[in-house]
């Protein structure tokens, strides 16, 4: 079996939607003749342990510790003006050096350590290829300078564009260094690849002389297999589990949308419930806005177990993106774990793009852009809900999108660079 390395800093990190990726992919490799050898740091007690699968944890501090060593575990005080006071001054000095010194990011200072693992790996064992995964673009560095420096096969993996992102934001001098780095850190990569192929179109504008691929995401069965509904709800209860991006993915369509169906007596306030889990962002005030507090729970952060078990006993999964025409390129990975729970989806967003080709092919439910069509998707489901009719519907196109094939693709891809 072919060993690799694979950098992957949110490999152990069950809660990131981003270990999924990463776990399935190194999961599954070795069933097509590759042994990952997966480089992390040690930043929780949570290791993932897989068959076939060694994982190497180096030393590791992040910018904050760093430089600001008390900001994590200053309790000394009880005087909640004072304690506001430095919360201030430590979010405005982090969001100082975020745009200063997190070049390229805030997790630079793992270079070193995982630099030096690798070293030690490659120096002892024969390493035939190197996957870095991004975000943090810290572990493309990593993959940059071995290749530098063993001339070592390279695929560097974009699940986010770097430069390219359109939810991150620098000034323009920043923006001007950080693309520098961009293209001579890819300069010697053998292969970019991303998540969705209007993704790669995207980043060959960048790199155009570069070899793009997309290797789609999925969901992966086992994950599931003790994941069962253990209750059912009188109303007719949509989820959603995530992030908002700081108010970037808008529920108010979603919310417009109910708010006008229960004044025309299509639904019932009573009979309809929306749970919301993690991002609390403007929820609360939102819902009051368009008069649905009642219905709209807000509940905060629960672990990834917790997430899917609500899924398992919700009846409609909510997708919520950004309405921008960059988000056209983007297939949140949440989409396929709700493929997983084998729930209806509901999709708010940009009118084209991946995300809409991907739940029209699979008919896992229905992508809307305006309150219209929402009022419609929601009535439809509110209906089939009440006739017991509301199911799962998603067609044979759905069951390709699982980890072992991204995995699989991954390994085709390592055979042609060999």
């Amino acid at each position: 079996m072919k060993k690799i390395l694979f950098v992957a800093f949110y490999f152990n990190h069950s809660n990131e939607i981003a270990s999924k990726r990463l776990q399935g992919v190194a999961k599954y490799l070795p069933k097509y003749g590759f042994e990952p050898i997966v480089i992390v740091p040690k930043t929780s007690n949570e290791t993932v342990l897989l068959d076939n699968v060694r994982v190497v944890e180096t030393e590791y501090k992040d910018m904050i510790s760093k430089f600001l060593p008390s900001a994590k575990n200053d309790n000394t005080t009880n005087d909640s003006s004072s304690q506001s006071q430095s919360n201030s001054l430590i979010s405005k000095a982090i969001s100082v050096a975020g745009e200063i010194f997190a070049y390229p990011d805030g997790m630079k200072y793992w270079h070193d350590p995982a630099f030096e693992k690798c070293l030690e790996i490659i120096e002892n064992e024969e390493i035939t290829a190197i996957i870095s995964s991004s975000f943090p673009i810290t572990c493309h560095t990593i993959a940059h300078d071995l290749k530098e420096k063993y001339g070592i096969p390279w695929i560097a993996d974009l699940r986010d564009l770097w430069n390219l992102n359109p939810y991150v934001h620098h000034t323009a001098i920043r923006n001007y260094f950080e693309k520098r780095l961009e293209i001579k850190t890819f300069k010697n990569a053998d292969i970019l690849t991303t998540t969705t192929p209007l993704a790669g179109q995207t980043l060959k504008t960048l790199h155009p002389q570069k070899r793009i691929e997309s290797v789609v995401s999925g969901y992966d069965p086992e994950d599931f297999e003790n994941i069962n509904p253990t209750s059912s709800s009188e109303k007719l209860t949509l989820m959603y589990a995530g992030s908002l991006y700081g108010g970037k993915r808008d529920p108010t369509i979603l919310f417009e949308a109910i708010r006008q169906l229960i004044n025309e007596n299509k639904i019932e306030a009573n009979k309809i419930a929306v749970d919301f889990y993690g991002d609390t962002t403007n929820l609360k005030e939102l819902s009051g806005k368009h008069e649905i507090s009642s219905i709209v729970n807000v509940h905060g952060k629960i672990t990834h177990n917790e997430v899917l078990q609500n899924q398992a006993n919700s009846d409609i999964l909510l997708l919520i993106s950004w309405m921008d025409e960059s988000e056209k390129m983007f297939i949140p990975g949440k989409v396929y774990e709700y493929m997983a729970s084998r729930k209806p989806i509901l999709s708010i967003g940009y009118g084209e793009g991946s995300l809409k080709d991907l739940i029209e092919k699979t008919e896992i439910g229905y992508h809307t852009s305006n309150v219209e069509d929402c009022k419609k998707a929601i009535y439809d489901y509110y209906l089939k809900y009440n006739n017991n009719e509301l199911k799962y519907c998603g067609n044979e196109f759905a069951d390709q999108y699982s980890m072992e094939n991204t995995a699989k693709r991954f390994a085709q891809l390592l055979e042609e660079i060999q």
